[in-house]
C-alpha cells in the first residue's frame, strides 16, 4: 500500500508548479490507485512539522543520498536541518505507512527532482519504480528471512509481504512451539504500529481459521516512542529493538 504526501508553501516562488505536480499525483492515483495528500506549510501544526523532519530523516540514507541543502542544490532540509519549504516542495513516498523515499534528493552526483520521479512512477507504477532503484528490499526483513533465529532460537521462516484483509504482513515466521509470528517492521515504532500489528494478526487469524492463541504479535524496530512500551504491554505485543554491537 503506497501513498504520497506533498508539502509546499503557497507563497513560494515555485508555487506555480504545484498544479502540475498535483496533476501527476492524480494521474498516478487513477492509474495505480495510490492515495495522496497535498499539504500547505502554513497550515501545519508544529507536531506535523516535526513528523515531517523525522520522516525525511527516516528514509534510508544509502538510498536517498543527500537531503540537506548546499550551495549547489536545493534539497528537503535547510542547512539548519528544518524543512526547506521556502525553496522547494517536498514529496514523501510511503509504503505500508513507512517513509521509503523523499524528493528532491541527491544520490551521488545524480539529482532526483519531484516532477521526474512522479513521471517515472506514473509510467511504471510505484513498485516497478522502486524495484528499478533497489528500494524495495527492507534490510531487517531480509535478515529475518535469511536467519529467523536472529529473533529467537527455533524460529522458522514462512513468508514475506503476506497480504491480508487489513494490509500486508512484513514477515511471517513460525516459532519452536508452532505458533505463527506476525512481524511488523518499523524504523521508529509509534502507537500506530501497535494497532497495525494487532489488525494484521486478527486478519491473519480470520483468513486462515487460526486461533488468536496460536499467533504472536511482534514489532521489530530501530527506535521507538516512549509510550509504545506501555501500548505493547496492554495489547500483548512483543517489542524488539535492533542494535549494533561492537565485537572487536
Amino acid at each position: 500500500m503506497y501513498r504520497f504526501l506533498l508539502y509546499h508553501d503557497k507563497d513560494a516562488a515555485y508555487a506555480s508548479k504545484i498544479r502540475a505536480l498535483t496533476d501527476l499525483l492524480e494521474k498516478i492515483n487513477r492509474k495505480w490507485e495510490v492515495d495522496y495528500r497535498v499539504l500547505e506549510a502554513e497550515n501545519l501544526p508544529n507536531s506535523q512539522v516535526e513528523r515531517l523532519k523525522e520522516d525525511i530523516r527516516n528514509t534510508m540514507p544509502q538510498l536517498r543520498g543527500k537531503i540537506v541543502s548546499s550551495r549547489n542544490k536545493i534539497l528537503p532540509l535547510s542547512k539548519s536541518k528544518n524543512p526547506n519549504l521556502t525553496n522547494t516542495p517536498i514529496l514523501l513516498l510511503y509504503h505500508n505507512e513507512r517513509p521509503i523515499n523523499v524528493f528532491p534528493h541527491l544520490l551521488g552526483t545524480a539529482y532526483f527532482d519531484i516532477e521526474g520521479a512522479l513521471e517515472s512512477i506514473a509510467k511504471n507504477g510505484p513498485r516497478a519504480h522502486l524495484a528499478a532503484r533497489g528500494l524495495l528490499e527492507n534490510p531487517i526483513q531480509k535478515i529475518l528471512a535469511d536467519d529467523p533465529s536472529t529473533l529467537e532460537d527455533g524460529m522458522k521462516f514462512t513468508d514475506v509481504d503476506v497480504e491480508v484483509e487489513s494490509g500486508v504482513i512484513d514477515i511471517l515466521l513460525e516459532d519452536a512451539e508452532n505458533k505463527f509470528v506476525v512481524v511488523e517492521i518499523e524504523t521508529r515504532a509509534r502507537e500506530a504500529a501497535v494497532a497495525q500489528v494487532c489488525r494484521l494478526a486478527a486478519s491473519y487469524c480470520s483468513t486462515n481459521k487460526v486461533s488468536p492463541d496460536d499467533v504472536r504479535k511482534v514489532i521489530v524496530c530501530q527506535q521507538y516512542d516512549e509510550n509504545v512500551v506501555k501500548s505493547c504491554e496492554g495489547a500483548n505485543v512483543e517489542l524488539y529493538k535492533v542494535g549494533i554491537r561492537r565485537v572487536i
